[in-house]
């Protein structure tokens, strides 16, 4: 079971970063702007690599429904000096100050990629509803694929840090196609999903993760938005 498991996250990871070249085949338009074309076909099909991957592991391992739900936050976090975790409080607690951990580098870098495309004056309110709706499908779908495909498949088969170690692996790589790309994207998407591996099992469930994961995808969409969609009419 865990190397048909594992051949069935292999294959997610590999359909989403390839997924742009299905969906460059679907000529329907949904908008005028070609960018949010690109984004609302790659999060649909996504949402659905995603809700069969669910079904599969629910399937293989009927005991890892327990991780679909906001999990425990009073939980103790275990200790890690360098995530600034002393082992003596609550995921409540931790999970706000690896929120700010995380953010914090994430909106500089943004910042300074749309301050270098000269995009800072572009931003316009009418972005909000596309930018809430894109950052909720992909947060949602990447922590369903690589927090409860990777924990709730491998929970009972593998020690915690072999599981983390796999979740920062396979949600990395990826990402050397999104944005940002190349090895740096890598290692920052690698570091975040070592973060959040480690929130979903020690909660059991994804509501930090998510969280955490959300804010991400609305400081980065608010970025691509101001760098890529330049009018109105959607």
């Amino acid at each position: 079971m865990k190397i048909t498991i594992f051949l069935i996250l292999t294959i997610a990871t590999i359909l989403l970063a390839t997924l742009k070249t299905f969906t460059d085949l679907i000529t329907y338009r949904f908008f005028q702007s070609d960018y949010l074309n690109i984004i609302f076909k790659h999060q649909f099909f996504a949402l659905i690599i995603a809700i069969i991957l669910v079904w599969l592991i629910l399937k293989l391992n009927s005991e890892s429904k327990v991780f679909l739900s906001m999990g425990k936050f009073n939980m103790l976090a275990e200790k890690e000096k360098w995530l600034g975790i002393n082992g003596n409080s609550s995921w409540r607690r931790n999970g706000f100050q690896l929120l700010l951990f995380v953010s914090i580098p994430t909106f500089i870098f943004m910042f300074l990629a749309v301050k270098y495309t000269n995009n800072i004056g572009n931003f316009k309110w009418s972005f909000v509803p596309l930018i809430v709706l894109f950052s909720l499908s992909n947060s949602m779908t990447e922590e369903l694929i690589f927090r409860f495909g990777i924990v709730g498949g491998f929970f009972d088969h593998f020690p915690k840090s072999t599981i983390v170690l796999i979740s920062a692996i396979l949600f990395g790589l990826p990402h050397f196609f999104g944005w940002p790309s190349g090895f740096v994207g890598v290692c920052m998407a690698g570091l975040l999903g070592y973060i959040l591996c480690k929130s979903t099992i020690e909660t059991k469930g994804l509501g930090i993760a998510f969280g955490i994961h959300f804010l991400q995808d609305i400081i980065i969409f608010t970025a691509l938005f101001m760098m890529n969609v330049k009018s109105n009419n959607f």
